[in-house]
């Protein structure tokens, strides 16, 4: 029995046919060893032969639809928000200040020759300007005082008196007139970057006067991108005919 031929169904040991089922061979009594059953599957093959199928897909279409695939990210896109609404960028229209005619008291400056700003950035620029002036004249800087004229108005002091004697003419005023209070308001708006002012607040003390407060209308250039102070009547031909015979409405006139 030992040289017998071992079939697929005879005891390993002895070469007897075993019984179906038997656990035990009927002729040596030899335990009867199972035949081995399929190994089982490693874990993770499945996901080994999906990550060959998205190899694929990475080279054919494309790394999204392999990430949305495996699940392993998040599958939105990464796109940047789209832009909100435009801020309305504006125009000259919009962005321009209002520039209507002389006869309102906001109106800008919209006539050549003018800072584009509002009549009331206009006064107050003014009212800086010709309170440096006058405190310049009362603090004896006459020469700072100088400065803030207009071109024209210290060429016609040059031409007519010299430095000098206008420097002291200023300086007369100085123990009688404090500044501090002035206020401007823009009265016309006329040719050539010139302002008339109406000027009020600056309290006049000499001894006699026929006035307490120097005020009155002058004038004011807009030139070299600054205002600077164009006083008197007499400064253009022009003026001098609309103003000579209306000179008490001027500025400390009737002082």
């Amino acid at each position: 029995m030992n040289g017998a031929a071992k079939g697929p169904g005879a005891c390993a040991s002895c070469g007897r046919p075993l019984a179906p089922g038997a656990a035990f061979c009927r002729g040596c009594g030899a335990a009867i060893q199972s035949a081995p059953s399929e190994p089982p599957r490693k874990p993770g093959r499945g996901r080994a032969i999906l990550l060959a199928c998205l190899a694929l897909l990475l080279v054919g279409a494309g790394a999204g639809a392999a990430i949305a695939l495996l699940g392993g990210g998040d599958s939105r896109q990464t796109e940047a928000a789209p832009p909100g609404p435009s801020a309305t960028v504006p125009t000259d229209e919009t962005a321009a200040p209002i520039q209507t005619g002389e006869a309102s008291s906001g109106s800008g400056g919209g006539q050549a020759g003018f800072p584009a700003v509002s009549r009331a950035q206009m006064a107050q620029e003014i009212q800086s300007l010709l309170l440096a002036y006058h405190e310049d004249v009362v603090e004896d800087r006459v020469h700072d005082a100088w400065i803030l004229l207009s071109a024209r108005k210290r060429a016609q002091n040059l031409r007519e008196s010299g430095y000098a004697q206008w420097a002291r003419a200023q300086g007369s005023l100085a123990p009688y007139l404090t500044p501090a209070g002035i206020a401007v308001r823009v009265d016309a708006l006329e040719d050539d970057g010139v302002a008339r002012v109406l000027v009020t607040g600056m309290r006049w003390s000499a001894p006699g006067s026929s006035c307490s407060e120097w005020s009155g209308l002058t004038w004011v250039k807009y030139e070299g991108g600054s205002w600077t102070y164009d006083p008197g009547y007499s400064t253009t031909a022009e003026r001098e005919r609309t103003w000579k015979p209306r000179r008490p409405e001027l500025l400390g006139a009737t002082c």
